[in-house]
């Protein structure tokens, strides 16, 4: 009996993949035709599938391309829109991450979806907005219903206008946030357009595709902008650390110290420090001792070994090295250099 995922029929067989559940234990079962049996994929193979399970812990060194994750494409490879139902068991499993933007519209269900280690709440008028490299896992209800919309970029987008537009709705400041009433309707509207589009590929489908996606990014970038509280929190956020930075960073030079400060673990600061101001941790704490070495090399008469220690490096070659590394040239010479033009 022929199975039908996202429009597309596709006939039980060795190479076809089902999920079950014993328990609480997740199986994975091939070529049966039970139909209590929840089809996954009809495009992996069964070893493919296989080797992704046992290579789990591999997942986050991969940015995984749309052909990875086991819905047929459409004629159009710069967007892809499939409906949610058949995406809640993932062909790669969880935590992972893409190589493109990810948006998801709820239209039903709840269950947590998991962002950079932030964890939100699914429900009727959530919206979560990925960015190429973060990382995510979900669980949501088996009746959890919606549109998952996936494109690679602003390169379907053509004119220096349109990318300047665009490039700001690409970058938000919140990757979650929840709509309702006629803004909350207007979003399914599209989405569910841009689902029928797809699935039914009509002439110039690719180009309506495109249409109704810029119109949802400018809808999105305009909730967000007014969206206070979520935007007040990043900058409570940014500015918290970057003082903390200021006050801490010629004692500690590692990521746990601030991140044990703020409340978080060391890999949910490395994540959010990196969507907030686009840059590390630890390279935001190697630049302030940059800025504070040249400083004291150009306005104060101490020697290498003394700024050295000023700044918290038990070792002078050390950080001759590491001043060396950052600036192309020792701080020797750039004392002399600077001290010249002055």
């Amino acid at each position: 009996m022929s199975k039908h995922i996202n429009s597309r029929f596709i006939e039980p067989s060795s190479g076809c993949f089902y999920y079950t559940k014993r328990g609480s234990q997740a199986l994975w079962t091939q070529g049966l035709k039970n139909s209590t049996k929840r089809p996954i994929c009809g495009t992996i193979s069964w070893e493919t599938t296989m080797k992704k399970k046992h290579d789990h812990h591999h997942h986050l060194d991969t940015l995984h391309p749309m052909d990875s994750f086991g819905v047929v494409s459409g004629l159009t490879k710069q967007v892809r829109v499939t409906r949610l139902e058949n995406r809640l068991i993932p062909a790669v499993p969880f935590p992972h991450k893409h190589n493109f933007f990810h948006l998801v519209v709820i239209t039903k269900g709840s269950g947590w979806h998991e962002i950079d280690f932030e964890r939100h709440d699914v429900k009727k008028g959530s919206i979560f907005f990925m960015l190429p490299a973060q990382v995510h896992s979900w669980a949501m209800s088996k009746d959890t219903c919606g549109v998952v919309i996936e494109f690679e970029g602003l390169s379907m987008f053509s004119g220096d206008e349109a990318y300047n537009i665009f490039s700001d709705a690409l970058m938000p400041s919140v990757n979650y946030f929840e709509v309702a009433g006629t803004t909350r309707e207007e979003i399914f509207t599209h989405a569910q357009k841009m689902l029928t589009e797809y699935e039914e590929e009509k002439k110039d489908f690719e180009i309506l595709l495109r249409l109704h996606l810029a119109t949802l990014l400018l809808l999105f970038s305009r909730i967000i902008q007014d969206q206070p509280k979520k935007i007040s929190r990043v900058s409570k956020f940014r500015e918290d650390f970057t003082n903390l930075v200021e006050k801490f960073y010629k004692k500690h030079h590692g990521v746990e110290f601030y991140a044990k400060t703020l409340g978080i673990t060391p890999k949910a600061l490395t994540a959010k420090v990196n969507r907030i101001i686009g840059k590390s941790v630890r390279d935001l704490i190697q630049e302030r001792c940059i800025l504070e070495s040249k400083r004291l090399l150009a306005y104060s008469d101490l020697s290498v070994s003394e700024i050295a220690i000023e700044l918290g490096f038990d070792d002078p070659n050390y950080f001759t090295r590491f001043f060396t590394s950052k600036t192309k040239q020792n701080p020797g010479k750039f004392r002399q250099k600077v001290r010249q033009v002055c």
